[in-house]
């Protein structure tokens, strides 16, 4: 349900900005809107960022909100509960946004108790390679993973080893629906914002028990790169939870290295 909700949000994001820059070209400025999320710019991956222009940190900086401990912007209104996009204009503006005097975060730390792989700190440190690793399992880093696998597979019977049927039908959802995000929770659970507050703090039992406790308590798979912190934080905060070892799409050097050999060869 969260995913259909992200990513129909994301068409009318795209939308906004579409029409807000059309306008803009009708008027004769040069402008653009690269999208919310993705398409992205793959042939830049993983070497590069593959997005042309960072939405949070614009956000930050027009004052719609602070980045949280989560990494997402926090909106003094709506919370973590926002989808961003931008809309660039080669023209001087009437007036130029500021960024917030102050922060919306309550500190209550429940995106930290959330992360089923530890990918934020107490400290306001953050794993960003756990929180993809596992997050974006079905995205562009897990499904070359998987691609490999399926390319490294004998027969079958290996592949079926290796990797579920309920992992194989939730990859090929991925693939013929909208991609699928693996964890939400830091923004699930968090209780910032005018619009969102309320509930956590006339009952903060409730609200434990009623949105952090099931994400806590679900019975899922976890993935994390093998002996990394994430994967040690997975097994001992959440043993009930399955973890499994994956490369994250992010290949060893000395693989890399042979794939670009073989490159070399054939051309």
């Amino acid at each position: 349900m969260a995913n259909q909700e992200f990513h129909q949000t994301d068409e009318q994001a795209n939308h906004a900005a579409r029409s807000v820059t059309q306008s803009l070209q009708d008027a004769g400025y040069r402008a653009l809107n690269p999208s919310v999320g993705f398409p992205q710019e793959m042939d830049r991956f993983p070497s590069e960022r593959i997005w042309v222009v960072a939405h949070k940190t614009v956000a930050v900086a027009a004052g719609l909100g602070v980045m949280g401990l989560h990494r997402n912007v926090i909106h003094p209104k709506f919370g973590s509960f926002v989808l961003l996009v931008t809309v660039l204009v080669d023209a001087e503006v009437s007036e130029y946004g500021q960024a917030l005097n102050y922060n919306p975060c309550i500190d209550c730390k429940l995106c930290v108790a959330a992360c089923p792989v530890g990918a934020i700190a107490k400290d306001g440190s953050f794993d960003a390679l756990a929180c993809t690793t596992h997050n974006y399992r079905e995205f562009m880093s897990g499904f070359t993973d998987w691609a490999q696998t399926v390319a490294d597979s004998e027969d079958a019977a290996d592949y079926r080893s290796r990797v579920s049927d309920s992992e194989s039908a939730s990859m090929w959802q991925s693939l013929s629906s909208p991609p699928g995000y693996k964890s939400g929770y830091c923004l699930a659970v968090c209780p910032a914002g005018e619009d969102v507050l309320g509930p956590y703090l006339d009952d903060r039992k409730s609200f434990m028990d009623t949105v952090l406790r099931p994400l806590q308590d679900k019975k899922e798979t976890l993935y994390v790169l093998p002996d990394s912190h994430a994967q040690e934080y997975a097994r001992r905060r959440f043993p009930h939870k399955p973890v499994k070892e994956v490369t994250g799409g992010w290949h060893p050097p000395a693989r890399r290295s042979a794939s670009t050999d073989r490159e070399t060869r054939t051309s």
